[in-house]
């Protein structure tokens, strides 16, 4: 059976037929999620990193200052952030529907269309994952922006701000989010826009 390369299906694959603890779990999951990353937001918004990391900087290294500058510094917070709004979105992709993708496999299938089968199948089996792996990939999202951001800028994070924060936090975890829930949205975008622009060009 196709669908049993999908472990993670049993969770939201059929409504009528799931189990009614994972349901439940995944909910509650997700909502803490959600709850865990609006505190960590507040705090990096409203509390200042600086006398932590200059207690640090100072040899004032203690349990306390350690990890209230990992929290608050806005660096390390977007990159929590950024797992957190991966697993969210693991969460989420599990709440879909998938027969009706199940369906476009089938008829894919029939009408003989395998690019079709393969990019479904591949959506599927993303939206069919533990969300723990779409959190692994909320964090490599940081890595790979945060890499290039550091390449371009010298001392990004030298001075830090709420405006820089809200900025940072709101872009990376959008991204994160979009990409724990289903990667090949983001690929269909980067497309769509590529088509464009080459149309522009054409008309040019």
């Amino acid at each position: 059976d196709r669908w049993r390369r999908f472990p993670y299906r049993t969770f939201m694959g059929r409504p009528s037929h799931q189990p009614r603890n994972n349901r439940t779990l995944l909910m509650v999951l997700g909502i803490a999620s959600m709850l865990t990353w609006v505190a960590l937001f507040s705090a990096g918004l409203l509390v200042d990193s600086k006398p932590y990391r200059d207690a640090l900087a100072k040899q004032d290294v203690t349990v306390h200052n350690l990890v209230l500058a990992a929290l608050l510094y806005t660096p390390t917070s977007v990159a929590l952030l950024s797992m957190l709004a991966g697993l969210m979105g693991g969460c989420s992709s599990l709440m879909y529907d998938h027969e009706d993708l199940e369906e476009q496999v089938k008829s894919a299938e029939k009408e003989g269309n395998q690019q079709l089968v393969r990019r479904l199948t591949l959506r599927l089996s993303y939206l069919s994952e533990s969300p723990f792996s779409s959190m692994l990939r909320g964090f490599l999202v940081y890595l790979a922006i945060i890499s290039g951001i550091l390449l371009a800028i010298s001392n990004p994070f030298e001075v830090t701000s709420a405006d820089q924060f809200i900025r940072l936090a709101g872009l990376f975890s959008v991204i994160a989010f979009v990409m724990g829930y289903d990667p090949t949205r983001f690929e269909d975008l980067i497309d769509t826009l590529s088509s464009l622009s080459h149309k522009a060009a054409g008309k040019k």
